[in-house]
């Protein structure tokens, strides 16, 4: 079945001065890079701003430097930096194609997911008023992952952000109110609908690393070899595992001094992923224990995934 987009505007400014005014003008705007995430939320209803500011001619968020990836930079040229686990990490999102269209920010700020959420509005639809679609879209709705609950349990799935904070990262946001700079974890809320800490007139522009960064170590767990959003995504150092896909934030996990075998049960017992994913929760809770013990055996014989 064909999904035709939501009619609406498109502001392309040219000038990072220019965004930021822009998306101060029209506070129900969306703003798109690569477009690979957006643009098919919004086939399926789950947006329909009525205003889209591309940031596809910005050239301050494709701008880099020592110890700075802007924003704007694809996946792809992530991929190809030799930046060991991060580039990994892009590589391994999707298909060669969407890496080209997808940005490093994008990644960042990619939208929670769940098998009840992400679906055209038809399939929303069917299941009845009394079952009104998902509570991340519609405020009348309900979790079908946690029905009793008040919360959405939408999953985080950017494939980069886990290895970024292992890493120590940091992000610059700007708005009229100028540039402020937090580490990544500090971007991410508990719950699945408000997913960001983000003020909706920021505009995330760097990432910046560590002058000095720790050895990491990366896993992602799918279905398929391409294509496929996470079923699992780990990072380790010898400190801390990060854990993701599996809640509407990655979970820091402290590992430190522990052997492969102590770091897995430690991931195990924190995390407790629910169905918000076609595959069985209990499948994917016990590979929790499984991955994060491959990366940790990975870190300590100094290999890490191509």
């Amino acid at each position: 079945m064909m999904l035709p987009l939501p009619e609406f505007d498109l502001l392309v400014p040219t000038s990072l001065d220019e965004a930021v005014s822009l998306l101060a003008a029209h506070p129900e705007a969306k703003l798109v890079a690569g477009g690979t995430d957006l643009i098919p939320s919004m086939k399926q209803r789950l947006f329909t701003p009525p205003t889209v500011i591309s940031l596809s001619r910005v050239p301050e968020l494709r701008a880099s430097g020592d110890g700075f990836l802007g924003a704007g930079v694809t996946l792809r040229e992530v991929a190809a930096m030799e930046l060991g686990a991060l580039s990994s990490a892009a590589r391994g999102v999707a298909t060669s194609t969407i890496q080209r269209m997808a940005t490093l920010g994008g990644n960042l700020m990619l939208d929670t997911r769940c098998r009840y959420y992400n679906q055209s509005e038809f399939w929303r639809g069917s299941l009845g008023q009394d079952q009104s679609g998902c509570l991340k879209c519609d405020d009348a709705g309900i979790c079908h992952v946690a029905p009793t609950g008040t919360g959405c349990y939408a999953a985080h799935s950017a494939d980069t952000v886990p290895v970024l904070i292992a890493l120590g990262a940091e992000v610059e946001l700007v708005s009229p109110r100028g540039p402020r700079r937090l580490a990544l974890q500090d971007l991410y809320e508990e719950d699945g609908r408000t997913w960001l800490t983000s003020a909706p007139d920021e505009i995330l522009t760097r990432v910046f690393l560590p002058a000095d960064p720790p050895d990491v170590a990366f896993r992602k767990l799918r279905a398929r070899g391409a294509i496929d959003y996470p079923l699992l995504l780990v990072a380790v150092t010898a400190e801390r595992a990060v854990l993701s896909a599996i809640g509407p934030r990655p979970i820091e996990v402290d590992i430190a001094g522990m052997t492969p075998e102590q770091a897995g049960e430690a991931a195990f017992r924190a995390a407790q992923p629910l169905s918000t994913h076609v595959w069985s929760a209990l499948w994917r809770k016990k590979m929790i224990r499984v991955e994060v013990k491959r990366a940790c055996t990975d870190l300590h014989r100094g290999s890490r995934p191509a």
